[in-house]
C-alpha cells in the first residue's frame, strides 16, 4: 500500500532547495519552483557533452540543460502536486541509484537509465495494486531465487538467472537446467495452476518444478522482507547487480512506494521440488491443435510424489 511517508517539500518556499542528504558525494537537491511546484534537482560540476531529452514521464516535466556557469543541470518538476508520493518514489531511486557510484559519469548514465525504466513503468498506467496470487507468485520466485538457485550459482548469477518478470515460460534459467515455480495455499490442497502451454515444457532439460505451500499469517514474511534480504545479500556480494534486480522488480510490477492494496505475510508450509519428465502430467504442445490459442489446467501434486526430487540436493544432480 502506498506508505506513510514524509513530504519533504511540505515547508518550502516558493523557488527554494535543499540538499538531499549529505553522504552521497553528489549534489542533489530538493527544490520548488517560481509556483511552489515539486522538484529534484540534480547538478555535475562540468556541462553534460549533450542535452538532449533523456526521457518522458507522464505528469513531470524533465529539463537537461548546460548553465553560462560551465555546470550540467537536470531538473525534474511535478506538475500536479497530488501526486507527489509517486514523485518521492522515483527522486528516493534516482537517489539511491546515486549513492551507488563515486564517478559522477557512472552515476549520470546509470540515473538516464533510470528515468528510461521509469518512463516504461508510468506509461502503462498500472494498477496501484498486487492481488494476492500475484504477491504469492513474487514471494515463492524470490524464495527460490534466495534458497534455492544462488547456493548453487551464487547470487549474481541467480538474478541474471531469474526470467520469471518476464512472464514468459519458466521462472529461472540456469546453465544445466530450468526452473518452474509455483504456490498454493495449503488450505486448498496441494494444487496449482498452469496457465502456458510452455511453463512445463522446454526444449533445454532437466525442467524442475518447485512448489511452495502457503498459509497467509502475520507471524510470516512479506516480499518486502525477502526482497531486503536479497538486496543486502547483493551489496555485499555483486553490488553492481542491484540494479538489474531492481529493474526486475518493476517489470513484476513491484514498486512498494505506490501499491495501495496491503502486503501479505506468509509462513512457508512446505517446499518440494519436482522432475518435469515426459511422463510427468502434463499437456504436451504438440498434442494441441494450432487453433487453440490458450490453455489453463490444474495438477494435484499430492499424486505426484513419484516424480519428486530432494529439494536441497536436485540441482547438484542436473
Amino acid at each position: 500500500m502506498i506508505r506513510e511517508t514524509k513530504n519533504p517539500w511540505e515547508n518550502m518556499t516558493e523557488s527554494s532547495q535543499r540538499r538531499i542528504d549529505s553522504e552521497t558525494l553528489h549534489n542533489l537537491f530538493w527544490i520548488t519552483d517560481l509556483q511552489g511546484s515539486y522538484g529534484f534537482y540534480l547538478r555535475r560540476i562540468r556541462q553534460f557533452e549533450t542535452t538532449e531529452n533523456i526521457a518522458k514521464l507522464k505528469g513531470i516535466s524533465i529539463v537537461k540543460r548546460n548553465s553560462q556557469d560551465g555546470i550540467g543541470e537536470l531538473f525534474l518538476l511535478l506538475k500536479n502536486k497530488e501526486d507527489w508520493q509517486i514523485f518521492y518514489a522515483l527522486c528516493e531511486d534516482l537517489v539511491a541509484v546515486a549513492h551507488r557510484y563515486g564517478s559522477e559519469d557512472q552515476m549520470l548514465n546509470a540515473v538516464e537509465v533510470r528515468l528510461r525504466r521509469w518512463q516504461q513503468l508510468l506509461k502503462q498506467d498500472r494498477p496501484q495494486e498486487m492481488t494476492l496470487e500475484k504477491q504469492m507468485g513474487l514471494f515463492t520466485e524470490l524464495l527460490c531465487l534466495r534458497d534455492v538457485v544462488t547456493p548453487k550459482v551464487g547470487i549474481r548469477q541467480a538474478v541474471f538467472s531469474w526470467v520469471g518478470p518476464e512472464f514468459d515460460k519458466q521462472d529461472f534459467l540456469i546453465d544445466n537446467a530450468v526452473i518452474e515455480v509455483k504456490s498454493y495455499r495449503t488450505s486448498k490442497g496441494a494444487i496449482i495452476h498452469v496457465s502456458s502451454l510452455y511453463q512445463l515444457h522446454s526444449e533445454k532439460e532437466p525442467l524442475f518444478l518447485v512448489s511452495y505451500g502457503l498459509t497467509r499469517s502475520n507471524n510470516g514474511l512479506s516480499i518486502e522482507n525477502i526482497t531486503q534480504e536479497i538486496k543486502l545479500l547483493l551489496y555485499e556480494e555483486a553490488p553492481d547487480t542491484t540494479d538489474a534486480f531492481d529493474n526486475k522488480l518493476i517489470e513484476y510490477g513491484y514498486i512498494p512506494e505506490i501499491i495501495r492494496e496491503p502486503f501479505y505475510h506468509f509462513i512457508v508450509d512446505k517446499r518440494r521440488a519436482f522432475f518435469v519428465s515426459n511422463e510427468f502430467p502434463k499437456i504436451f504442445p504438440s498434442d494441441i491443435k494450432s487453433q487453440i490459442m490458450s490453455v489453463n489446467y490444474s495438477i494435484d501434486l499430492s499424486k505426484c510424489t513419484e516424480y519428486e526430487v530432494m529439494t536441497d540436493s536436485f540441482l547438484n544432480k542436473a
